[in-house]
């Protein structure tokens, strides 16, 4: 590597720094302006949340939602697999999944004791996260990569760890990979999925 790469590639990570820098006080601002109490927009920038809606509208209902000791820990942006725009708020002990269209009647908070595994796949321009709660599978699409990643190791550090379902994990990307490759159809990766899962 000469000095030249050498030269760029820190000048590349210092660009980064300072755009991202900037970016956060740009959202750090929308946040301030929002009609929101003013707790809450706290958490928000002390969780480093940027990729949330900025109409105090749609995120009104979070503050309802959360109880007296919850602090919200990261929050991200997907689509539900009906097609739902919907806001990923984990908190220290929960995962809330606020709806955009009708966020007062359409959010589900899921204690974070009842996910039991949280597998994160890289699709083509983004991300798909798929939870195991209970007996059920939630799958959110569309995740910026960066906060999707973020949002993932989060509900991991507060969920509970199960090492059969790290198995069950790896099986399942062992079968993605299969999918990826044209081996596998997407009805028959789904259906081991279920299987591997016992869903």
């Amino acid at each position: 590597m000469g000095l030249f790469d050498l030269f760029s590639k820190k000048q590349r990570k210092a660009n980064q720094a300072f755009l991202a820098d900037q970016r956060s006080q740009q959202v750090i601002a929308k946040i301030k302006k929002l009609d929101l109490p003013a707790e809450l927009k706290q958490q928000l920038i002390n969780a480093k949340v940027y990729d949330i809606w900025f109409n105090s509208k749609d995120l009104a209902p979070l503050s309802n939602l959360l109880s007296d000791h919850e602090k919200i820990e990261y929050a991200a942006l997907g689509i539900t697999d009906q097609g739902e725009d919907v806001m990923l708020t984990c908190t220290n002990q929960n995962l809330i999944i606020l709806s955009k269209k009708h966020p007062s009647e359409n959010s589900r908070v899921i204690p974070l004791t009842e996910i039991m595994s949280v597998l994160l796949q890289q699709q083509i321009i983004s991300e798909e996260l798929t939870l195991i709660v209970n007996n059920e599978q939630v799958n959110i699409n569309l995740l910026n990569r960066t906060t999707a990643a973020l949002l993932t190791a989060t509900i991991k550090k507060w969920s509970r760890n199960d090492d059969n379902l790290d198995e069950q994990v790896e099986q399942i990307k062992k079968l993605k990979d299969l999918l990826d490759q044209g081996i596998l159809t997407e009805e028959e990766f789904q259906a081991k999925k279920k299987q591997i899962l016992k869903i």
